[in-house]
């Protein structure tokens, strides 16, 4: 009998978290929440690699594909829709499976990062107006001046990461630096919970990130998804826009390059992001089971 009131599944892109995750659902009648910051979109299925709707069918998924990508969706609201799905789970005794890959998410979780207050829609308006007139430099410039500890650590070519510390700033007053290294609450109990890290070997990881690049580019729904993604005309810095594969695609459909490129940057961009993953989780997970063994993951299952 399973002793752990919750189960969570991280990893990087392609490591195999969601089958695992819909296998460990069936084994103890458990239901699967997502913690994949682009699998949240509601227009970005096939781009994502956001379980199918046959899995979703076998066993509940839940915070998939339900906020519009025109929103800046954070980790705080994120918080507030797991804390109220938790609950509910907990009253009905109902194993939730969490899996995904953005650690930010995870941490929100545990209580690891406080719980940033809601930027209103007139600075966040304020804001991208100014990001549209100006170049990135001048944003990163401008955050020296109001939050030099930002600006330290930000990326001067993030544009996303240096317009959500300026409106962080200018709503609280705070840097989010000192937001980041506040407690926030937890939302599950560590002693009561599984936490499972799958990172199968780098060969491994890059097969499969090849072979599901190919396949989404013969996907005719990849290409609906964004088309319809572009005609939202949602601003460049929002976090929908940064899901990997939406410039190429767009690109290949407007014919500025061909598939053979595109795949090769997404295959790129994928494998270099994979190892930025599991680069964080190595400093801030290290207190998961770590998993890279087929054997293993089968005992798991």
């Amino acid at each position: 009998m399973l002793n752990y009131s919750s189960i969570l599944i991280s990893g990087p892109t392609a490591s195999g978290k969601s089958d695992l995750a819909v296998r460990l659902a069936k084994k103890y009648d458990g239901v699967i929440i997502n913690a994949d910051a682009m699998q949240i979109y509601d227009v970005l299925s096939i781009i994502t690699a956001r379980p199918n709707p046959k899995a979703q069918d076998t066993i509940p998924h839940f915070l998939y594909g339900y906020v519009n990508p025109q929103i800046r969706y954070s980790v705080g609201e994120w918080q507030k829709d797991i804390a109220r799905l938790l609950i509910f789970l907990e009253k009905i005794n109902i194993l939730p499976i969490i899996v995904g890959g953005t650690g930010l998410y995870f941490s929100g979780l545990l209580g690891e990062i406080a719980e940033i207050p809601n930027i209103s829609q007139q600075i966040r308006s304020k804001w991208l107006k100014v990001k549209d007139e100006n170049e990135t430099h001048y944003l990163h410039e401008y955050l020296k001046k109001i939050d030099p500890k930002s600006y330290k650590k930000i990326n001067p070519n993030d544009q996303s990461r240096i317009l959500r510390a300026i409106e962080v700033y200018e709503q609280t007053g705070v840097s989010i630096q000192d937001w980041k290294e506040r407690q926030g609450i937890r939302l599950i109990e560590k002693s009561k919970s599984k936490f499972i890290y799958l990172c199968p070997k780098k060969d491994y990881l890059h097969h499969n990130i090849e072979k599901r690049t190919a396949k989404m580019l013969s996907s005719e729904e990849l290409y609906s998804e964004v088309r319809d993604l572009r005609n939202l005309k949602v601003p460049s810095a929002y976090p929908s826009m940064k899901a990997i594969g939406v410039r190429e695609v767009m690109d290949l459909i407007d014919g500025k390059i061909n598939q053979d490129q595109a795949e090769a940057s997404i295959n790129n961009q994928t494998k270099k992001y994979v190892k930025r993953q599991i680069t964080w989780a190595r400093k801030k997970m290290v207190y998961w089971d770590w998993i890279d063994d087929e054997k293993q993951i089968s005992k798991l299952s």
